[in-house]
């Protein structure tokens, strides 16, 4: 039972990661953000499919080999969360060309069908951010989990009384 409540613990923490993360952007726009709802249930439902697919499984196999520690929590969030946003990496588009806003300054992610440098670093900055997800919501995980699984010593008897 304590798995499954760790589980909601390291799903309900995404949003407000995700939040933190576009805070920055939100404060700095004149705009308001549109659909941010919709991103919020949109980064719970996806959190929730990678902790109940890749989440569990990982955790049950590293405290059946006796290595669910925070830091190999950690290092298997880190590297669970950057999976499914490094499958699609920038490759060649033909006749395509784009650019962004990246950071406040508008840049060419592709020319011609050729990722440019911007396209590569918006790629590894995507990757990177969904590890951080990934590391943190693992955290959480083992930090609930930690918590329900030690005996509450407040409940047993002290000797004599």
């Amino acid at each position: 039972m304590s798995i499954w409540i760790a589980a909601l613990g390291a799903v309900a923490i995404q949003p407000l990661v995700f939040l933190a993360r576009v805070a920055p952007d939100y404060l700095a726009s004149s705009q308001p953000l549109y659909r941010i709802g919709f991103m919020l249930l949109a980064v719970a439902v996806s959190a929730a499919a990678i902790v109940l697919i890749l989440g569990i499984p990982a955790f049950l196999v590293l405290r059946k080999v006796h290595r669910a520690s925070w830091v190999s929590l950690a290092v298997a969030g880190l590297m669970l969360g950057a999976l499914p946003a490094a499958f699609p990496w920038p490759g060649h588009l033909e006749g395509f060309s784009a650019g962004q806003n990246w950071h406040g300054i508008y840049v060419e992610t592709y020319v011609s069908g050729m990722p440019t440098t911007y396209a590569w670093l918006t790629y590894g900055e995507g990757v990177l951010f969904f590890a951080l997800h990934g590391a943190i919501g693992a955290l959480v995980f083992y930090a609930i989990w930690r918590r329900l699984e030690r005996p509450d010593k407040s409940l047993q008897t002290t000797g004599g009384r």
